[in-house]
């Protein structure tokens, strides 16, 4: 039997481990049995044996597919939706719906994000956030939105609904959780970008104009999602909330995220300045 080896936190992670544990153990019992019958022991040429035994077993990883593909279908279908502006996705693109291309932000050739970045940003904050919080927190904003179904803001302008329910107390404070929890991830900041950097580049689609995810866009996106966690950070209610969900030493670290992200907006802005010079 193989040692019990404590499974990842993440449910979608834990099912893949456990899947794939499935799988070895049936392998290490047929060796463990074999040993049994010859003393305890199993040469080299058995293990060779054994393992092309199991080759020859079609249907040997059909639980762990299906795990696999239902996990892969309820990923995408979380992705489509998000470019779809579902509630929870709008609202997370909403901290930084202003950098992207259209929009105050200008053109491509001025600085702004391309809107090719939404399907890369919603892989990262998945893989930062975590699967099961985001789906918990994607339940809790439906319910909340419902709470509101029968009030006006069905009359609004679109976009004046969707700052609205941003801003609404109970969507804001699951939102900056989300933002704290990404930013958590760099304490080690530089190395951490440069994965960004590499992840959001690697999972661009590949279109006529080639838009490359920058240092400079990078740092400014962080910024922007970043902007509540930092402001909630000296006060000291918000700061208590905080680490009750995280931990008093993680709102710490944050601070300290904060400051490395300040000090790298600041070192690009004095390098845009010194290019007008």
């Amino acid at each position: 039997m193989i040692a019990t080896i404590k499974p990842p936190r993440d449910s979608f992670k834990q099912r893949h481990h456990t899947a794939a544990f499935a799988v070895l153990e049936q392998f290490a019992n047929g060796l463990v049995e074999y040993a049994k019958q010859h003393d305890g022991s199993v040469s080299a040429d058995k293990i060779s044996k054994a393992l092309a035994a199991l080759r020859e077993q079609e249907n040997l990883f059909d639980g762990a597919w299906m795990t696999l593909e239902t996990d892969i279908d309820t990923v995408k279908a979380r992705q489509n939706a998000a470019v779809r502006h579902d509630p929870f996705g709008r609202l997370l693109v909403s901290r930084f719906a202003h950098l992207l291309e259209g929009s105050e932000a200008g053109d491509l050739e001025h600085g702004a994000l391309s809107r090719e970045i939404l399907t890369p940003f919603f892989k990262v904050i998945r893989m930062m956030v975590g699967v099961d919080m985001l789906e918990e927190i994607d339940r809790e904003i439906h319910a909340i939105i419902d709470q509101h179904a029968d009030e006006d803001d069905e009359l609004r302008d679109p976009t004046d609904y969707w700052d609205h329910l941003a801003e609404e107390p109970q969507v804001a404070n699951r939102l900056n959780l989300v933002f704290a929890r990404m930013a958590l991830h760099f304490k080690d900041y530089e190395r951490r970008k440069q994965w960004m950097l590499q992840l959001v580049n690697d999972n661009l689609p590949h279109g006529d104009h080639g838009w490359v995810f920058t240092n400079e866009h990078c740092v400014r996106l962080l910024r922007a999602l970043f902007r509540d966690v930092r402001a909630a950070l000296p006060i000291p209610e918000r700061a208590a909330e905080l680490a009750a969900k995280l931990g008093g030493e993680n709102v710490e670290n944050l601070r300290n995220v904060m400051a490395t992200l300040d000090r790298d907006v600041a070192a690009i802005h004095s390098r845009e300045a010194a290019n007008w010079e």
